[in-house]
């Protein structure tokens, strides 16, 4: 699943449409044997003829706005992505559910392979800001300056206390944004140990785990994220940000730092990586 990293690259990638006047929002016929898209033509045709002003990115969700007041959601999913039309004869990728036509090149393609995506109407700005995942989520990990006292006020909560830190990090009310990989990562940089429960943890600890979230997000979107099966920005290009993970998915392998073994332990289902030796 792309993380906020892939997802703000996405946006920024995505700028090149902002400021566009769309010619047709269109439901492929592919999409039409997904409920969620069913039926639904109508609604985008009120978006017809008018200009994308911008596209906010909250956690890892896309908001596109418009010279109108109705918005749109987007969610990747699990596989979902956009990708830049240059021509207007460009064969579309597998999976396409919508593709929005403007008054010149490039238009763009939202496709979906296993379908937990999301491009969804609300009825202006502040309706979408009620919707459960983004009403509930936490600080956005991206921001410029990481409200580091935020984050300590947040994570000492009582309903943390007794969670390990691997499962506690991937819950979007603390820090939005934060996915498996990064976890992993931001847990090597901490050096702690995803195991460890939040009660344990000590104060400067706590501290050295909020710097090093902002580092390693900050740090994957100026490698434009981490590519392994499916992920590509909108033009096309690939991640590198895997190139200098740590941990996440070197099972196996040699710790960079001391030598050992990095491991995998599964925490409600998802998997952490660590190095038993550095991460404490």
């Amino acid at each position: 699943m792309p993380e906020g990293p892939e997802v703000e690259c996405v946006r920024r990638s995505l700028k090149t449409i902002v400021g566009r006047k769309i010619q047709r929002i269109i439901l492929t016929e592919f999409s039409q044997k997904y409920q969620k898209y069913q039926n639904k033509q109508i609604q985008f045709d009120q978006f017809n003829g008018h200009q994308i002003d911008e596209i906010e990115r909250i956690g890892k969700f896309l908001i596109f706005k418009f010279d109108k007041k109705e918005v749109i959601l987007n969610h990747l999913g699990m596989s979902g992505n956009w990708l830049l039309l240059k021509k207007k004869d460009q064969i579309l990728p597998p999976h396409p559910k919508v593709l929005i036509d403007f008054d010149t090149l490039p238009n763009v393609v939202f496709y979906d392979m296993r379908n937990f995506g999301q491009f969804k109407i609300y009825e202006n700005y502040n309706s979408v800001l009620q919707h459960h995942p983004i009403r509930k989520m936490g600080i956005d990990g991206l921001l410029d300056a990481f409200p580091l006292d935020e984050f300590l006020l947040r994570i000492n909560k009582k309903n943390y206390a007794n969670r390990e830190i691997g499962s506690v990090l991937l819950d979007q009310k603390l820090v939005a944004g934060i996915g498996n990989i990064y976890k992993s990562e931001s847990l090597a940089l901490a050096n702690i140990n995803p195991m460890r429960l939040v009660r344990s943890l000590t104060n400067k600890e706590r501290s050295r785990l909020g710097y090093a979230i902002s580092k390693t997000l900050h740090k994957a979107v100026k490698y434009m994220g981490s590519t392994f099966d499916s992920f590509r920005t909108p033009d096309g290009g690939e991640g590198s940000a895997q190139n200098w993970h740590k941990v996440y998915g070197k099972k196996g392998g040699k710790c960079s730092n001391c030598g050992s073994e990095i491991r995998r332990v599964v925490q409600n289902k998802r998997s952490s990586f660590y190095c038993p030796k550095c991460q404490l």
